[in-house]
Formats: C-alpha cells, sequence, structure tokens
C-alpha cells in the first residue's frame, strides 16, 4: 500500500531531502522530479529496501541543520551543507522510474561525532548530505539501533528555533533546537526526550524563532489518535553530555558510480 506522506513547495534551484525510517537520507534537486499534470504516478525519490519507508521530506538549507529524532527519544542536528554534488548518470527512465544501481554512496568512513564544544566533523563534507541523483538509496542518516529505533521524522531547524515533541501517551515537550549537539550523519546521536519504557516519540514541530508559540510545521509520520495531551513533559536529559558512539562507514547501497 502507497500514501502521501508530504508536499512541499519548491523553487529553481531549492534541493529537497527524503528520509526514510530506516535511516537513510536522499538529497536532490528539485528539477530531477521533472513537472507533470495532477493523477500521475510521479517519479521515484529513494530507492527503498524491502522493509523501509518513506518519513519526510524538507526543503535543504545550506545555512541550517536537519533534525532526525527516533522513536525511542534519541536524535541529531547535521548541517545541510552545500551540497557538492556526485557523480552519477541521470535515474530517470521512459517510465519515470529511477534506476536502481545509482546510489552514490561513498566507500569513505564518516568523520567521527564532533564533541559538545563544537569541531571539525560536523562540518566536514563527508559529514553532510551531498547533492545526489534521485532514485538511489541515499546515504546513511542515521543507525536505527535497538538504543534509538526506527526512524520518526525529520525537521529543517535553526539555532534559534524550538522544537515541539509529543509521544503516544500524551506527553509533551518543548526544547531549544540550539540544545542539541550539531554532529555529522551515519551516528546515533544523543537523547533528546526522557521516555518511559511503554512511551514512543511521534511527533515533532518546528517553532520558528519568531513565531508566537503557534507551530509551523510538523513532519513526522502519521501516528494514531492519542490520549489528551499531558501538560507534565518528561524529564529532558542532558543533551549536551550524552556520549558520542563512533560512527560507521556509510553501508554500500548499490553501484558506485
Amino acid at each position: 500500500d502507497d500514501e502521501l506522506v508530504d508536499v512541499v513547495v519548491t523553487a529553481p534551484g531549492d534541493e529537497v531531502v527524503l528520509s526514510t525510517k530506516r535511516g537513510m537520507a536522499i538529497r536532490f534537486n528539485e528539477s530531477d522530479a521533472r513537472p507533470m499534470g495532477r493523477n500521475t504516478s510521479g517519479v521515484k525519490g529513494i530507492n527503498l529496501a524491502d522493509d523501509d519507508e518513506l518519513v519526510g521530506m524538507v526543503v535543504a538549507d545550506p545555512n541550517a541543520t536537519l533534525l532526525t529524532v527516533c522513536e525511542f527519544g534519541y536524535g541529531k542536528r547535521t548541517p545541510f551543507g552545500p551540497g557538492e554534488q556526485a557523480t552519477g548518470e541521470p535515474a530517470d527512465d521512459e517510465a519515470g522510474e529511477a534506476a536502481t544501481g545509482d546510489s552514490a554512496v561513498s566507500s569513505e568512513p564518516a568523520e567521527a561525532d564532533e564533541s559538545a564544544d563544537g569541531g571539525d566533523a560536523a562540518t566536514s563534507s563527508g559529514a553532510r548530505y551531498r547533492t545526489q541523483r534521485r532514485g538511489g538509496k541515499g546515504l546513511r542518516d542515521i543507525k536505527t539501533t535497538e538504543r534509538n529505533g526506527n526512524v520518526t521524522g525529520i525537521v529543517r531547524v535553526d539555532d534559534d528555533d524550538e522544537l515541539l515533541m509529543m509521544t503516544a501517551r500524551g506527553k509533551i515537550q518543548r526544547i531549544a533546537a540550539g540544545e542539541i549537539n550539531v554532529i555529522g550523519r551515519n551516528t546515533q546521536g544523543v537523547r533528546i526526550m526522557r521516555l518511559d519504557d511503554d512511551d514512543t516519540l511521534i511527533a515533532v514541530v518546528r517553532v520558528p524563532k519568531d513565531d508566537n508559540g503557534d507551530a509551523e510545521t510538523v513532519v513526522a509520520t502519521p501516528a494514531a489518535p492519542v490520549a489528551a495531551a499531558n501538560s507534565e513533559s518528561g524529564a529532558g536529559g542532558n543533551v549536551a553530555g550524552d556520549d558520542f558512539d563512533q560512527p560507521e562507514a556509510d553501508e554500500p547501497t548499490g553501484d558506485e558510480s
């Protein structure tokens, strides 16, 4: 079964990032998805594994960060960066489907997580989301380990933004985006919300810095109805103090160019 996940407005030159529940992400130019009429099947944005599905889409901003959150309360922020172009053949064919071999995934190991007071790892080109052609399997964004669970959603944030998170049992918590360390992709991230054992994170909302408190955009998987939100938020962990794991090399996900 297929369903609509998200819709965004783009301008010429924009790039979009698609994210999956198993922690993969792909960044490509919006012009790769050619204009077409309504009531069409469209073209493939990312080549999904059998057990994977799309959970979110955002327009990339080289000066902002991508927040990725997982169901067990862990997540991370990673700079979009300028989107260095990956080489590869176009992933289009006459049927509008993408060739599955053009993933353009690097075999170079990802850099280590940056420390709490900053570092070069999160700003190096290998730690960001370089531009690929649509239809590939993408790059490893976050590790969906037993600790993290699957990806719930992604949000584009600036340091001055705030985040409003909600759990399946109705707890909400609001934190500053700047409290979450900026680290590279292909990592586990840090705890951003402490959850009860029987609870999961189901939604995250960006609250812009110039907003009075009303959320602007929700980017997360659709959730089942939940009880009325409990005004008591979960006890937040020390985001900056969590230990970082050492990242692994990007997983081979297709024929390299």
